[in-house]
């Protein structure tokens, strides 16, 4: 088995708190979606179970501890080939520490993602259509 084989387990996070879904920027430009508007996301580390890994992507990337409440959606990205996880969560910690991974953090609520242009339009039609939780929309 080559390396190229190897399948990539990403995780990342649908965090609502307050009708608002937190959204971030990587701060490395060498990324193909810098400057865009994302989930928090990482990468599953060999012998780590997704719910584990999501917890402590979050807690180096944005400071926070979450409760991971169940997984939205899972598929492979056409672009990278990885699989990504996406789990509905929510903060039990409230202040926002991001690290040097990224360059912002911030909570949205769906009126300001309509106006968004610096987001991925399927993310932000998964958003706007209320597919992240029935309470944000």
């Amino acid at each position: 088995m080559e390396i190229s084989d190897v399948l990539i387990l990403i995780v990342c996070a649908t965090m609502i708190n307050d009708n608002k879904v937190l959204l971030v920027r990587h701060a490395d430009m060498e990324k193909l979606d810098y400057g865009d508007w994302l989930f928090p996301a990482g990468r599953v580390e060999p012998g780590e179970w997704l719910e584990g890994a999501l917890k402590r992507e979050m807690m180096e990337e944005t400071g926070l501890r979450v409760i991971v409440v169940r997984k939205l959606v899972e598929h492979v990205d056409h672009y990278t080939g990885e699989r990504l996880s996406n789990f509905l969560c929510f903060p039990s910690t409230s202040n926002i520490e991001t690290s040097s991974e990224l360059m912002d953090a911030r909570w949205f609520d769906v009126s300001e993602i309509r106006r968004l242009d610096d987001i991925h339009p399927g993310l932000k039609q998964f958003l706007i259509d209320g597919k992240a939780a029935p309470s944000f929309n």
